[in-house]
């Protein structure tokens, strides 16, 4: 039986919970029509790409799933929602569960259609051939992307490569390694479907530089630590040690093909987003959801990103956090430590020192950096439109690193050489004897310290991109990693962490609009220093200031059990209520 196709263009999603696999919309046509006519098969196709623009996904909602780790997270009390989800500590009742798993199986299904139907149709052979196929490849890797973000968040998942029929909806779930294993080939399958970006220009389209990086990120998640449904036990993947080898062979095709490199700024490459631009020049970010100014993207800089309020850059900001111990972490020359998080917010053009009674902000997002501005009458506006870096050459480099070091038992010179790229950009050419030379020779005496070295490299890099969560948790050291954090932050008050950068007092003064801080990261004598202002900083807490700040820090993953390692969530109930008996939540230990 034909089956009706959605094709977006202002149509309306309407979703009950029986039907939690199929969408219904204003706007349909046959298959036969849609996959016949090459205007109509794109649009099908963009019908995929736009679900993950839905306010449940990667316009707002999904920053909560990603948060909660050593780097990003939230300190909000439970809520029954968003938070609940950030802490891991959200129930099966929590209506957000049944809201984004609906979203992710639209457009799993919105794939599979099209998956189904474009080899079968006439432009697969006639002279819409190629754009058939690069439309073809398109939907396989955008299938995998969310299945492979349902994976992450509820473990084994119901899965089918064919468009769902009423009589097969009610699908039991298959282990995520089989769905791995699948997918993984299936990407590979469409390699040379898709081209470089250097021929499309355009960094919110698939192109085969991504479809070979998700390929090698879900290797590695593959071959990583997960929690495993109904024995409850972590473990890697049944054939871990081929996927490394995977993950390796795609990154180094994707480096010694040259079509993508790093920019040369740090700072340029979230300048750019923010200037609503595309990098064609080095193609660093290799695939961005694309996100519309006014209509879209809620997410980065209104919630996430440095604090903003007044008329002038407009408000947002400063709902995820992350700690003094993130921000002392970095060499102070390090050239990405200023961009990933600073010691002040903005209070209407002005920037103002933090209080120290506040946890920082993840700083790659800010309403300052808009360009056009959306600060006065457009103050208020909550949808920046920032497009969401999903990947960036430099992890292709560090997962090339981390493999190359795995497979090998031991670093090798090209593991070596990837990881020297990324921080030759982290620092000035002056100080790179120090900083790289020297600093690589020091982590490189054996997998273990080569290993901890790019465990560090990636939340120096990644910061307030959202992928520290799922790092952690493949390499088994989420519960470690926060834990570590939240008892860092209280050693760096009591002065027993960073003792030589942090200082009793922090002198600033405001040179116009913009901040002068004397000693962000060396001590100084408490005494005043002419023409600053003296601000108390944290070994001069009081009590009562340290036990809030104790209090914010309690919230975060505060529904992990580092025995049970329950990383997943749960699918809601009406999900598993709608799915007949087929589903359970046999992820979750008891």
């Amino acid at each position: 039986m034909k089956k009706i196709v959605t094709i977006i263009l202002a149509s309306i999603l309407i979703i009950s919970c029986d039907d939690y696999l199929v969408p219904s919309s204003s706007s349909v046509y046959s298959e036969d029509m849609t996959f016949s006519n090459l205007d109509f098969a794109e649009k099908a196709v963009n019908g995929v790409y736009q679900i993950l623009t839905a306010d449940q996904l990667y316009n707002y909602g999904i920053g909560w799933f990603k948060v909660d780790s050593d780097i990003e997270f939230v300190t909000g009390a439970s809520d029954g929602s968003f938070n609940d989800v950030s802490h891991l500590a959200a129930t099966e009742n929590a209506s957000i569960l049944s809201r984004v798993w609906t979203q992710y199986f639209i457009g799993i299904e919105r794939a599979n259609v099209c998956i189904k139907n474009l080899p079968e149709s006439p432009m697969w052979t006639n002279e819409n051939a190629d754009k058939a196929k690069l439309l073809y490849g398109e939907a396989i890797a955008l299938r995998a992307f969310l299945y492979f973000d349902c994976i992450r968040y509820w473990g084994d998942i119901p899965f089918s490569t064919e468009p769902q029929n009423e009589e097969d909806l009610y699908s039991y779930k298959t282990d995520r390694d089989s769905i791995y294993e699948y997918l993984i080939q299936d990407l590979k399958d469409v390699e040379d479907f898709v081209p470089w970006m250097s021929e499309t220009g355009n960094s919110t389209r698939i192109t085969k530089g991504f479809v070979k990086g998700l390929r090698a990120r879900m290797a590695l998640a593959y071959a990583g630590f997960s929690l495993r449904n109904k024995t409850f036990e972590t473990r890697r993947g049944r054939y871990w040690e081929d996927y490394y080898k995977v993950a390796n062979q795609e990154c180094k095709e994707i480096i010694e093909s040259a079509e993508h490199a790093l920019n040369p700024s740090f700072e340029g490459v979230f300048k750019t987003i923010h200037e609503y631009s595309m990098d064609l020049t080095y193609r660093e970010v290799l695939y961005e959801v694309g996100m519309s100014r006014l209509n879209g993207g809620r997410c980065l800089g209104y919630v996430a990103g440095m604090y903003s309020n007044g008329s002038t850059f407009g408000s947002g900001g400063g709902t995820f956090k992350t700690s003094p111990a993130y921000y002392y972490s970095f060499e102070n020359k390090d050239l990405r430590r200023n961009v990933s998080v600073e010691l002040y917010r903005y209070i209407d053009a002005k920037q103002t020192l933090m209080s120290p009674t506040y946890l920082l902000y993840p700083s790659k997002w800010r309403r300052a950096w808009l360009d056009p501005n959306m600060g006065g009458d457009m103050a208020n506006t909550q949808h920046l439109g920032l497009n969401w870096p999903i990947m960036r050459y430099s992890d292709i480099l560090l997962m090339y690193a981390e493999t190359e070091n795995e497979i090998n038992n031991g670093p090798t010179q090209a593991a070596k050489d990837a990881l020297a790229l990324v921080r030759q950009r982290a620092f000035e050419e002056m100080y790179w004897d120090e900083n790289v030379t020297q600093y690589i020779a020091s982590i490189s005496g054996s997998k273990e310290d080569f290993f901890n070295a790019i465990v560090d490299e990636r939340a120096w890099e990644f910061g307030g991109e959202f992928m520290r969560k799922d790092d952690l948790i493949r390499w088994n050291l989420f519960g470690t990693k926060v834990n570590e954090m939240k008892e860092d932050y209280i050693k760096i008050i009591h002065g027993e962490l960073y003792p030589d950068k942090v200082s009793n007092y922090i002198f600033w003064k405001n040179n116009g609009n913009e901040i002068d801080i004397l000693n962000p990261d060396k001590v100084l004598p408490d005494a005043q220093q002419t023409g600053y202002t003296r601000s108390t900083w944290y070994p001069k807490l009081s009590q009562g200031s340290i036990d809030n700040i104790q209090k914010s820090l309690d919230y975060v993953a505060n529904g992990y059990d580092p025995v049970k390692n329950n990383h997943l969530l749960y699918i809601e109930n009406s999900i598993i209520s709608a799915s007949r008996g087929t589903l359970s939540n046999d992820q979750i230990p008891e």
